[in-house]
């Protein structure tokens, strides 16, 4: 069946998936997680012309990602077979019908669906001839530059996250998200105020718990912290209550507060904004949904004069970020934590002088080293 109004070219002709896992050198440790393989979903989409749409989602535990791989290509891939892959909006009202029924891991299913919204987004670019971020809006093609870092180490004093953060900037990185919440609010303090030392005034520092502590722990650490210019205090009370007590944390430290990338869905992410629960929303793509969803929140974020970040994952990162007026920092990792960016990805953007300078080709703008991704794909 010819949906109507489509072209017989752009119809969906095959879906598929990759997954990538790359074992990392150490165990990069938050608050509250262990993080040992880089793993990531490639996704192509093809049509009845030969076009092809890809786009790389990643981050967080090769189960998810195996049972994202699984909905796709079982569920999602069949429901859009035929579809018009320039219909964003209906392809993703398609897809999303999936993520209704019960029993289901959801977090997989959105994830599913991000996936293929992100190469379907590529697509479109590719046809127009135009970077993501300048399609949706170009507000901007550089942006500053941030590293996900200060995870725990059971061998580091404060002076070794000093010397991280030292390392981080010599890569031209401007700022680091620094790990907290593992520790008491006095023996974390220590280690983020050697990392302000280390970076210096102009060094951007935000801390990140990943709801590691209660409402008094966040609160005393913000207090601990405040004359050192925290850029904003991420995720900092425990899952259960999060949205009330991060509202009290930022009244009563007077910090500003992120969070989002725990959430699966635009309407999750609205609820933290119309209870006065953040500053910055930095729900990440590939958990939330897609590109599309991401846009959505976005520029309901802006109507409640609060900012936008992204979780991690700089290629579809920095294009939605860079695309709104309301965007902040690339975020990125150490090349040893991140080999997904730092040596799969070609033709990214550059780093320099703590700014990210993005590539200028159409869509994402990148590709994929085919020996790379040959070594390293699993089983999913």
């Amino acid at each position: 069946m010819n949906p109507a109004g489509s072209n017989r070219d752009d119809r969906i002709a095959a879906i598929e998936v990759t997954l990538v896992s790359i074992p990392l050198p150490r165990d990069f440790r938050g608050s509250v997680y262990h993080v040992t393989a880089k793993n990531c979903l490639i996704t192509r989409v093809r049509t009845e012309s030969g076009a092809v749409g890809e786009a790389v989602n990643g981050e967080g535990d090769i189960a998810i990602h195996r049972a994202a791989a699984k909905l796709l290509r079982e569920e999602m891939a069949p429901a859009l077979a035929g579809l018009d892959a320039t219909r964003i909006e209906q392809c993703w009202a398609r897809m999303w019908q999936v993520t209704h029924r019960m029993g289901l891991d959801r977090r997989a299913a959105v994830r599913a669906v991000a996936c293929i919204d992100s190469a379907l987004w590529d697509l479109v670019g590719k046809n127009a001839g135009m970077s993501l971020h300048r399609l949706w809006g170009g507000y901007r093609s550089e942006l500053p530059v941030i590293a996900i870092g200060g995870q725990y180490d059971d061998g580091f004093k404060p002076k070794d996250y000093g010397r991280e953060i030292e390392e981080l900037a010599a890569l031209g990185i401007g700022g680091c998200k620094f790990k907290v919440g593992g520790m008491s609010p006095a023996e974390d303090a220590k280690r983020f105020r050697a990392a302000r030392k280390a970076g210096g005034d102009d060094f951007i520092l935000c801390a990140d718990a990943n709801r590691g502590w209660s409402k008094a722990d966040a609160i005393e650490f913000g207090r601990r912290v405040a004359d050192l210019g925290v850029r904003w205090f991420e995720e900092p009370c425990h899952w259960s209550n999060d949205r009330r007590d991060m509202a009290a944390v930022r009244a009563a430290t007077g910090l500003p507060i992120a969070a989002g990338q725990s959430e699966i869905t635009a309407e999750a992410c609205r609820d933290l904004l119309m209870d006065g629960a953040i500053d910055i929303c930095n729900i990440d793509a590939s958990w939330g949904g897609g590109p599309t969803a991401w846009l959505r929140i976005a520029h309901t974020a802006q109507c409640f004069g609060a900012e936008m970040a992204h979780h991690g994952e700089p290629v579809i990162g920095s294009q939605l970020l860079a695309a709104v007026a309301n965007g902040t920092y690339v975020e990125t990792h150490h090349p040893d934590r991140d080999p997904i960016f730092h040596a799969m990805i070609q033709g990214r953007g550059t780093i320099a002088n703590g700014h990210y300078t993005l590539p200028t080709a159409p869509g994402w703008g990148v590709t994929f080293d085919p020996d790379f991704v040959k070594h390293h794909a699993v089983e999913g």
